[in-house]
This record gives structure tokens, sequence and C-alpha cells, in this order.
């Protein structure tokens, strides 16, 4: 017995507690996943804090480690999270007891300036090694990476972000910071790390997405387990690289679950025996709720309700979304954004105008019945403002270009109807001009090469499409002032920022109509071009 107690004391059990991409949703949800007709019920932040507590009384008994990550995309997406500007988040987790959190492309939506009151509310670091400035240095709300020292094993967690957030971050939000490109970074980074910290454990806790998590793992030795968050992707159980042996885990989005995974560690080897994951649904009729988080949440739900409740319009039909088709959502959204600016602008007389909205940008779609402020603001939940300009139809082509070619989800549009065909894409160069993002004065030209969609433009509002013709282009300052691909925007010319919320926006637009019904028109289509 006591040979068996010894070969016991050997090894240490570590309990990985994790969730990411939680966008505000700290309070009740439906799992309209299980059941669409009867969705039960889910606790999220009350059950999520019930059930940290819960491996934490368990983990002292077993004589167990307990590591605690949010892999970031805090607080934007939910009345509740951007009602104290992700305040109320930090408090929260602060509650809960976070060992480390990542940072995410929405944790810029409101600016730098709330990103850094985020690392400063919160009692916990923000961590990313891939983050710099044009100079090369780390931001100061961040670090690269952190050491967990304790109970006989020495744990490294380093953070990630996704190299391509400089094209899903506004520029002015962004500012000079751009993120390295991972792949070539962790081969470079992971063995400086355990050459300096020499850790026996390595995990990476990442907003990067489940591909990119993958080729991350199988680019570089040393990681042991990567945390993941931005894809939303849900993993019951660990996957393993198949070329490092790297487990990566992910538990879906929106605070509906709490990701679980057991290392076994060997503390006389030093190694890890076993890697172990699982996803626990936050479902209210199963775990219990968080008494001290229950009583705060309850204070700010009332606030919410309160302003959000109002009925807006009646739904007379079922709305739907997504990212690569022609969406019911996607046309009423872009409807009420050139009907914006062809009667509250004054603009409907000069040229004529199309609306673009990205299909990634809609996270919700409107039911059979009664819409409240809430569902629109669950619809469009980011604070971007209507913006319009002029455009020359060549350039209005190579808009729609980038809005086809596969890279990300697809322009949803108003005003035209369109083919495009991505089965083969074609670099075209484009001249910008850069502007004063104030003023929007002409400060400098630039020329960039892109890749392309073919597109067909096939009427404009019913009349024909002339490549020398002007339009006007109502768009969300997201797309119009973008960085990445979306730079294609900054070919239209007299911009205008109505300074009016999408989200407003749309509002105005269904207290007008009094009632909508979903519609697919035909609008966009894929199809074979010569």
């Amino acid at each position: 017995m006591f040979l068996i107690f010894l070969s016991a004391q050997n090894y240490l059990k570590i309990y990985v507690l994790h969730w990411n991409d939680a966008h505000g949703h700290l309070s009740y949800n439906e799992a309209f996943w299980l059941d669409p007709q009867f969705p039960p019920t889910l606790s999220n932040a009350r059950a999520l804090a019930y059930l940290v507590k819960y491996y934490r009384e368990k983990a002292k008994k077993e004589g167990a480690l307990v590591l605690v990550f949010d892999a970031a995309d805090y607080f934007q997406g939910d009345p509740l999270g951007e009602m104290t500007k992700g305040k109320l988040y930090m408090e929260i987790m602060n509650y809960i007891g976070l060992t480390a959190g990542a940072v995410g492309n929405h944790d810029f939506d409101l600016g730098r300036d709330i990103l850094d009151s985020l690392a400063k509310w919160a009692k916990f670091p923000l961590i990313c090694a891939n983050l710099v400035d044009t100079l090369g240095n780390r931001p100061s709300f961040v670090k690269p990476y952190i050491i967990i020292d304790t109970m006989g094993v020495r744990i490294a967690v380093f953070g990630l972000i996704t190299h391509w957030l400089k094209g899903m971050v506004s520029p002015k939000n962004l500012g000079e910071l751009e993120a390295k490109w991972e792949y070539t970074f962790v081969k470079d980074f992971v063995p400086k790390l355990m050459k300096k910290e020499k850790p026996d454990i390595v995990i990476a806790l990442t907003h990067s997405g489940f591909r990119h998590d993958i080729r991350n793992a199988d680019s570089v030795r040393g990681i042991d387990l990567i945390v993941g968050g931005h894809s939303h992707t849900g993993l019951y159980k660990p996957y393993f690289s198949k070329i490092n042996s790297t487990a990566i885990v992910q538990a879906f989005s929106h605070m509906a679950n709490l990701g679980v995974v057991e290392i076994l560690y060997d503390r006389k080897n030093r190694e890890i025996v076993d890697i172990k994951g699982k996803i626990i649904t936050l479902l209210s009729e199963r775990v219990p709720s968080d008494p001290y988080v229950d009583s705060i949440l309850s204070i700010y739900e009332s606030k919410v309700d309160s302003i959000y409740g109002e009925v807006i319009a009646e739904s007379e039909g079922d709305f739907n979304r997504g990212g690569f088709i022609e969406s019911s959502m996607g046309n009423l959204i872009t409807d009420a954004m050139r009907w914006f600016v062809e009667n509250r602008t004054g603009e409907r007389s000069k040229y004529p105008v199309i609306a673009i909205y990205n299909a990634g940008g809609i996270r919700h779609a409107f039911s059979y019945g009664k819409i409240t402020r809430k569902d629109i603001y669950k619809a469009i939940p980011f604070p971007n403002t209507l913006m319009y300009g002029k455009v020359k139809g060549r350039d209005l082509l190579k808009i729609l270009g980038v809005g086809f070619n596969g890279h990300h989800a697809i322009f949803l549009v108003s005003g035209l109807k369109l083919i495009y065909d991505n089965s083969e894409l074609y670099n075209d160069s484009i001249t910008v001009i850069i502007r004063d993002s104030i003023t929007f004065e002409e400060i400098n030209r630039k020329t960039y090469t892109l890749p392309l969609a073919k597109v067909k433009i096939v009427d404009v509002n019913g009349a024909a499409f002339h490549p020398d013709s002007t339009y006007i282009v109502a768009s969300n300052d997201y797309l119009i002032n973008g960085g990445g691909e979306y730079v294609v925007f900054q070919t239209l010319s007299d911009i205008k920022d109505t300074g009016r919320r999408i989200s407003d926006v749309v509002e105005e637009y269904l207290r007008y109509k009094g009632k909508v019904r979903p519609k697919i028109e035909g609008r966009i289509k894929k199809g074979v071009l010569r």
C-alpha cells in the first residue's frame, strides 16, 4: 500500500477549463441546436462560475491543479456585454478567477482605449505573443506568455491571434499594430521559449481558428496543448496533430459550453502520460447557478429588458442567414441601408444607390412574430456606422471581385443583381486614395494587387450597368475603412459617414415598414464566366 501511495505521488492531474468567443453572452440563452421547437435553457455565466468552483473543489480533494482560460472575443455581441463596454464581463471573469485570457479580433471593436481598459480591469493577464507594433514592440495591454511553476510542474502558456487581423479590424482601432504570420512565428518563438524557460508543458492560448491551430500544431514541435477560439468550433474530444501529437481543443461559442481537459503528468519522468477532454453544455436543468453571479446578472438583465425589449416590427416568416449564400437577412439589411441613403441623405436623384454588407457581420436571423430591439442587436451586434461614396462601375466590379473571391464570407447586396465565378481568381491592380481618418481628405495614393473573382453585374436597379457610369455605394465603416483586401473600398470618392449605426438604420427601416417578409430574389448567383 505504501508503494502504491508513492507511485500516485509521481503523477499530477491537471484540469484545463476553457471557453471561447463568449461575445458578451453572460445571460440565459437557448440551446436551439438541441431542439429547435422547444430549446432547453442555458445558464451561461451562472453555470460556468458554478462548474469552475466545482472543479476547483474536486481538484483540491485529488491534489490536482486547475488552469482556467478564456480564448477571447469577450464582450462585444450582446447588449449585456456591451452595456458596460466589457467591465461587467471582466468583473465576472475576475470572480471566476481566470489563469489567463487571449486577445481576439472583436476585442478591438470599440477601440484601443476600451481594450486597454479591459486589461486594466482584468485581474488576470491577457497574453498574445505575435501582436506587435511597426517597431516590433508588443502593446502594453498584453504579455507574450506566462509561466506557472507549481506542484512539481513548470508550465508555459503563450498567446496567439489570427494573422488576418488587419482585414478584420478597422484600421482606426488597430492603429500601428499588426499580427505576425503564425506559422513562421511559432517555428521561431516556441524553440526560444523552451530554451529560455525550460517548461515541462507548453500550452498555446489562441484566437486563430481551428484550421490554423492545426497548421500551427503541425509547424513546430513542443506545443502540448492548443486551447483555441475564433472559429466557434466544437471539439467534443481533443484533436491530435498527426505530425507532432499536439492536442487541440475548442468549445463552440457564446458561453454555452465549458471545455474540460484532463492532463496526466508524470512528475518523476517529466512527461505527459495522457490528455483527454470533453465539453459540458451549460443546461440550466443540469448545472446549478452560482449565487453571486446570479445576483449580479439579475440587476443588469432588468436594465437590458427595459431598453431592448421594445417591439419594433413584425416578421411574417422566418428569415435565414449564411456566409456564402444570398440570405433574407442580408437582403433586409442591405435594403435598409439603401433606403436610408436614398431617403434620408438626398442622394436618390444623383446616381443609382447600391448597398453592400459583409455576410459574416450578420449574427442572428429574425423569426416569425415580433421583432424587438434586442433581436436587431443580436443580428447586428457590431458598432459599425453607415457610410457611402461614389465609385465608377469598373471599380465597383473590383470591389465585388474581392467580395466573392472565397477568402471570407460573401458580400450581400441591394440595388443590383450579379453573377460571380471564383473557380479561378485573377490578379488585378487598384489605385486607392489614402485619406485622413477624420476629414477624409486625400493624403496620398497607393497601388495594390488583389486576387479577384470574376463578376458580371446583370442590372442596377433594373437598368443596364456601365463600367464608366458613376454609382453610390452604401456600406459600413468596417468595409469602407477596411484593411487587408477590403482596401479596395478606398477606390470610393466623396465619402460621407452618416454617423448612424447599421443597427439603428435597420431599426428605423423596420419602423417605417411595420411588417417585413423574408425574400430571396436571385440577387446573387454563382455561375461560369469566361
